[in-house]
């Protein structure tokens, strides 16, 4: 059960940290916030366009916001170390682990979109 509260919290913040990202949202939002955040300065720009950065403040607000609820325990550290009394040492991994694995999940996505497994369209298998 661990494994898939997991599995699901990466999918959660992969889709955050893409929708941040890339996407261009309801009436702009997104895209106006970036365009925000590039005119307050060069740095705090990119951290709205990089996924791993992104993420890495994804991870770690939830796994605050985690810590704040005892009941339930849906981060990777939380679940790992609840009630060690590692608390503060908690946000700090899961923000690491939410980097990483929001890296790994949209290179091995630019990967299959490079190599033609995703979203390819073979001009030649048309039907006459």
């Amino acid at each position: 059960m661990n494994f898939l509260i997991v599995f699901c919290y990466i999918l959660f913040a992969y889709g955050i940290a893409n929708m941040v990202c890339y996407a261009e949202g309801p009436w702009g939002i997104f895209e106006w916030w970036r365009e925000v955040a590039d005119n307050i300065s060069e740095g705090f720009g990119k951290l709205f366009n990089c996924m791993m950065c992104f993420s890495t403040w994804v991870g770690l607000l939830v796994s605050i916001v985690d810590l704040l609820i005892p009941a339930a325990a849906f981060t990777p550290f939380n679940i790992i170390l609840a009630g060690s009394g590692l608390w503060w040492l908690i946000p700090i991994l899961d923000a690491g682990f939410t980097s990483g694995a929001v890296w790994l999940v949209h290179n091995f996505e630019e990967a299959c979109e490079r190599h033609g497994t995703i979203g390819y369209i073979d001009d030649n298998s048309e039907q006459n």
